[in-house]
């Protein structure tokens, strides 16, 4: 069980299990055959292990292979569709989620800057890749980020569990 966020209990399906492995891979390559025309699959931080989990070994490297694997079976079921991840900084990920996501041959990563108080720094990050990821409660910084001309691309998080209500605010903040 992980424990990332108090309070909340979540299960932990282990991708070193081949038969977890499989499933998860199995479910991509059916999505993208069933629906041919979608532009992407997003995965975001939860593609990663908590470090807090027990056992004090390094996931990394199984973690990678897992998700080169699944990336090179959707591209042979559909290699339109892009694979995105909506993850941590590269510091971030690979310290406490074991994602070395820099060598998942993924195609677009958008970094989480979910946290105002190192807001600025994950921008600095954001701009080297596909784009930045907020959430509903951030849209005060929209027009900012609308305005950077670095930031190609923002994904808006409806962290309040509402995405109709997050897509009206959205479209009112603009």
């Amino acid at each position: 069980m992980d424990k990332t966020y108090s309070g909340i209990d979540h299960y932990v399906l282990d991708v070193e299990i081949p038969e977890v492995a499989n499933l998860f891979k199995n479910i991509l390559v059916e999505f993208v055959k069933k629906y041919p025309n979608i532009d992407a699959v997003q995965w975001d931080d939860y593609l990663g292990y908590y470090a807090g989990l027990p056992g004090k070994f390094d996931r990394t490297e199984n973690l990678t292979r897992f998700v080169q694997q699944m990336v090179t079976s959707m591209k042979k079921a559909n290699k339109s569709v892009s694979f995105d991840i909506c993850h941590h900084n590269p510091y971030w990920a690979k310290k406490y989620f074991a994602a070395d996501w820099e060598k998942w041959g993924v195609d677009r990563v958008f970094i989480q800057a979910y946290n105002d108080s190192n807001f600025v720094e994950e921008l600095n990050y954001a701009q080297k890749y596909a784009g930045v990821a907020i959430t509903d409660r951030q849209l005060g910084r929209l027009k900012e980020l609308v305005d950077n001309p670095k930031i190609k691309s923002i994904l808006v998080f409806p962290f309040s569990g509402n995405p109709e209500k997050t897509a009206s605010s959205l479209k009112n903040s603009l």
